[in-house]
């Protein structure tokens, strides 16, 4: 799963990370800075309007639902083999060979997750605070058969999911961690960019 793009949009809508990675960017040279704020408050508004139409059933009995997204080793981190092995060897104040290994429960119970489409599939990943982490990745699932494209949408999901929660553990780390940090505002972390940068790379 290779991802392009990565968005952090505050729970107010606005724009506060972007990033482009390997092809995309080239190909998303042409858009400026007010295109991703355009794109940022488009895509939150999309994410609450998927929330108030969510079946009144589905709200009533949450309680029978399981949101509970299972751990993917490996995500994100460099395999034992790779020659890029060292440069995640510290994971902040982080200890052991990843940021979990736990089942985690899921917050985003009334919107949008995934989406999936001919030319890319973007996963959203909310926190209880309605922080939002969007990543845009180039792979296309395949849809074989009915039950082999459910298979492969719940394993992309919690790939995308796993992945996210990563990028959220490093910006709870390098992000909200910085004295000189001002919650809501752009982030401008080079520490944080490094990380994810890092992330992503191993994610290819």
């Amino acid at each position: 799963m290779a991802i392009e793009t990565l968005l952090i949009v505050n729970k107010s809508g606005g724009l506060i990370y972007h990033r482009n990675f390997g092809e995309a960017c080239e190909k998303r040279k042409k858009l400026t800075s007010n295109d991703y704020l355009i794109i940022a408050s488009t895509l939150h508004s999309i994410l609450a309007i998927s929330g108030q139409i969510t079946p009144r059933a589905l709200k009533l009995n949450q309680d029978d639902i399981d949101y509970t997204i299972p751990y993917v080793p490996g995500v994100g981190m460099p395999s034992s083999d790779s020659s890029n092995n060292s440069k995640m060897s510290k994971l902040g104040s982080f200890k052991g060979d990843d940021y979990f290994k736990e089942s985690f429960t899921s917050w985003n119970k009334s919107g949008l997750r995934q989406l999936s489409t001919d030319q890319f599939t973007m996963f959203v990943y909310q926190t209880l605070t309605g922080l939002k982490f969007i990543a845009i990745s180039s792979s296309v699932l395949p849809k074989n058969n009915e039950m082999e494209t459910s298979k492969n949408l719940n394993l992309a999901n919690q790939i995308g999911d796993n992945f996210l929660r990563k990028i959220y553990c490093i910006y709870s780390d390098y992000v909200m961690k910085d004295p000189l940090y001002s919650l809501e505002m752009p982030i401008k972390s080079e520490n944080f960019d490094k990380k994810v940068q890092e992330m992503v790379y191993n994610v290819q």
